[in-house]
């Protein structure tokens, strides 16, 4: 007797073809399914007949068989029908960067009622094993992740009569960010309260920082160029505390608040048409002594005053690391008073290559970078690339040519070449930089061309500081 190995079928008629048996013949008065052909190897081109199982519910049994290789004219052959096994798997990455997406939560619900789930991996993997996906059963697949658009799909087993690993990938779409709007905050001459209309107004700026809890902002307060220096110097302080108090009293970290005086130094430049007084100040017009002294009445020039006495917001960067529980002894940011305010300079040490290296912001995101005046060209290392396609810095559309064949699972070409949105450097910021990658080196590195375009700046080496005219 010879043993067969047989991939099962979803026969459910325990016979053979063969004109030994008439298996279809008046099957439905009998009660019986359809006959199924069983296939090779239990149905081969030999004369195939009297199989027999161990039992209704067994998946073995023997046959008999008059096929070539047997021991004599017809020969008995056992088998065991293997189990029929399914598994669902995929990879989710980003559309954007074409990174894996760790933590995002796949649910799968099957026409048999029930449903699973299971988070990615750091490699963007998911998978539900033999366990798990049932035969005859459709899947209905559910993938959702913070920030990103979801995506569904479906896979089945029905009909399917061998085992199979199903495999279902996804590429999910990131939700574009909302522009930040951040209010005005006027103030009454000499007072520093924080007016109840100017509270809420604050709620956008709770909201936008409570969506985005990596966002640092810079709270610049200003006076008018009425009293004393030391007077308005003091004002502006107390202006900027009374807004970082109230912020820190609505659940914002105060490491997330630097807060700035500025007294009278920086009149205000007008982003925008402003209509007071019956009085129209246009776009770009920058509200100093001497423009103010020009206007024509004095309810105008007090409301040009009104307009320099401020509080203003901007974003420093977006890469913050929250913290799980904000401690209620956590100090309050120390209000600094910046009496050069157009003073524009940056510091940075020496290596022991000889490069000079300091801290600039691509795109929000604070990072380091290396400075050579012999360099004619931007370059950035492979692994810092990756982080920043990681964090959303740049995605595939950044990179010139087919980005699938550039970028891959923890992969970047090197001599790729690519455009970084800004960067910026002290005070001066330059879009639409390129940059190739170069596996040499471990940050980012450019030379005296490319800080040229930050504007006319020297090099105190003594002081160790980089300063732009």
């Amino acid at each position: 007797m010879e043993h067969l190995q047989i991939q099962k079928s979803s026969a459910t008629i325990s016979g053979a073809t063969s004109d030994r048996y008439e298996a279809n013949t008046n099957a439905s008065s009998l009660g019986w399914s359809r006959a199924e052909n069983m296939r090779y190897p239990i149905n081969s081109a030999a004369d195939d007949f009297a199989i027999v199982f161990n039992g209704e519910e067994s998946e073995e049994g023997f046959i008999s068989s008059n096929r070539p290789g047997g021991k004599g004219r017809d020969d008995i052959y056992s088998f065991v029908i293997p189990p029929v096994y399914f598994t669902l798997e995929g990879i989710i990455t980003d559309d954007r960067t074409l990174q894996p997406i760790q933590g995002a939560k796949v649910r799968i619900v099957g026409t048999n009622g029930r449903a699973l789930e299971y988070k990615t991996d750091e490699k963007g993997h998911y998978g539900f094993n033999k366990m798990q996906i049932a035969i005859n059963t459709t899947y209905d697949i559910f993938v959702t992740m913070k920030d990103y658009f979801n995506e569904k799909g479906r896979e089945t087993t029905v009909g399917l009569e061998k085992s199979k690993d199903l495999v279902r990938n996804f590429v999910l779409r990131p939700i574009p960010k909302k522009p930040v709007v951040l209010p005005d905050i006027l103030y009454d001459l000499a007072k520093w309260d924080l007016k109840p209309q100017y509270r809420d107004s604050l709620q956008g700026l709770i909201e936008t920082l409570d969506a985005n809890e990596t966002i640092v902002i810079e709270l610049a307060s200003h006076t008018d160029s009425r009293d004393s220096d030391e007077r308005n110097d003091i004002l502006s302080q107390k202006r900027a505390q009374s807004v970082v108090d109230y912020l820190i009293s609505r659940g914002i970290d105060p490491e997330r608040l630097i807060a700035r005086g500025y007294g009278e130094r920086v009149p205000r430049a007008l982003s925008r048409d402003v209509t007071r007084e019956g009085y129209t100040f246009k776009t770009g017009i920058i509200l100093n002594d001497s423009v103010i002294n020009l206007l024509a009445s004095a309810n105008i020039k007090e409301a040009a005053h009104q307009l320099n006495r401020r509080s203003e917001f901007s974003i420093l960067r977006n890469d913050f690391v929250p913290k799980t529980r904000i401690s209620k002894n956590t100090p309050a940011p120390k209000i600094e008073v910046v009496t050069a305010p157009d003073e524009n300079k940056v510091t940075f040490t020496k290596t022991k290559d000889g490069l000079r290296e300091g801290t600039c912001y691509i795109n929000g995101m604070t990072n380091t970078f290396a400075f050579d005046l012999k360099e004619k060209e931007v370059y950035i290392s492979p692994a810092l690339t990756l982080k920043f396609l990681r964090d959303g810095v740049i995605d595939k559309t950044s990179f010139e040519g087919d980005p699938t064949k550039i970028i891959g699972e923890g992969f970047v070409a090197d001599k790729a070449v690519l455009t970084l949105g800004e960067i910026r450097i002290g005070k001066n910021a330059v879009k639409g930089i390129k940059a190739t990658v170069n596996k040499k080196i471990s940050s980012l590195l450019f030379g005296d061309n490319t800080l040229k375009k930050f504007g006319k700046y020297s090099i105190d080496d003594a002081s160790g500081e980089i300063i732009f005219e």
